[in-house]
């Protein structure tokens, strides 16, 4: 009991201290985002077109994107926004889905296993607080 509890002010104690990853910088308007993007059903990234067919009927806002190639590190099919003009600017920005909203996400996971935007993208990850300001 006394060790189940332990655990629980660890976990809040790291929750409410511990360093926070943020975005920083812009967006290029390169489009390069656009073009590579992977998704997942559920915890399974999408890796057939039959997967991505399923995904639609889930998800409406799926019909947005396309099949554009497969990820050569994992497999997966990486998709192109249908709304993607030439100049890499999106033609509906106004009108454009939550995910392109809300990119860049962040997943600690993800950036803690030293996942990073895409080369040449204007954003960055970064911590809120450096760990020795945390010692202070």
């Amino acid at each position: 009991m006394v060790k189940k509890i332990l655990q629980h002010i660890k976990f809040l104690y790291n929750r409410l201290f511990s360093s926070k990853y943020v975005v920083k910088g812009r967006c290029l308007a390169c489009g390069k985002c656009c073009r590579t993007i992977v998704f997942y059903d559920g915890d399974e990234l999408i890796k057939t077109k039959e997967q991505f067919e399923a995904a639609k009927l889930k998800n409406k806002r799926m019909n947005l994107f396309e099949i554009s190639g497969t990820d050569e590190t994992d497999g997966a099919l990486t998709f192109v926004c249908k709304s993607l003009g030439a100049d890499g600017r999106c033609k509906s920005y106004w009108l454009r889905s939550m995910f392109c909203r809300e990119y860049p996400f962040v997943i600690p996971d993800f950036i803690r296993n030293n996942g990073a935007t895409l080369e040449g993208c204007g954003y960055h990850y970064t911590v809120s607080k450096e760990f020795k300001e945390f010692l202070k």
